[in-house]
């Protein structure tokens, strides 16, 4: 130990740092069935970068398929409360600015879905028919709602 502090002390401290490092932690000796040829090492490389694919791509699919079933519900959930929206369409029609023109639009594109899925896209068309009709004055509003049909 004085050895070594002498030798710290003369300068020679990264030689005895270096010493030191090696009598503690010696160095592991690969054996021949270790040791992994750069081949190998590459093909556990990708092997190992198409299962994270796949995972994550079978992650993706299972996300897609919850957002799916959550939107289905959801537009199921507005077919049962179509009438109130419809009926609630009208004031924010009322207030004549394009915020509220907005709203609408995304309302009545909820509704198309909606019927859309329940398979009644007629009733929607005869309602949207009649909305159409009652603000044909309103050209802002009609430019939404025009890729409805």
């Amino acid at each position: 130990m004085r050895a070594l502090l002498t030798r710290v002390a003369e300068g020679g401290g990264s030689g005895v740092m270096t010493e030191l490092n090696r009598l503690t932690y010696p160095r592991m000796q690969l054996t021949a069935g270790q040791a992994m040829k750069c081949t190998d090492l590459a093909a556990k490389t990708i092997q190992t970068r198409e299962a994270r694919r796949k995972k994550e791509a079978e992650a993706a699919a299972a996300q897609r398929k919850r957002e799916a079933e959550q939107r289905k519900q959801h537009l199921a959930s507005i077919l049962l409360r179509a009438d109130t929206i419809w009926s609630g369409l009208e004031p924010l029609m009322d207030q004549k600015i394009a915020s509220a023109y907005d709203q609408v639009a995304v309302q009545l594109q909820e509704l198309r879905d909606a019927y859309t899925q329940a398979g009644d896209i007629g009733g929607f068309q005869q309602k949207l028919n009649g909305f159409r009709l009652r603000y044909s004055n309103r050209p802002a509003m009609l430019r939404r709602i025009e890729k409805l049909c």
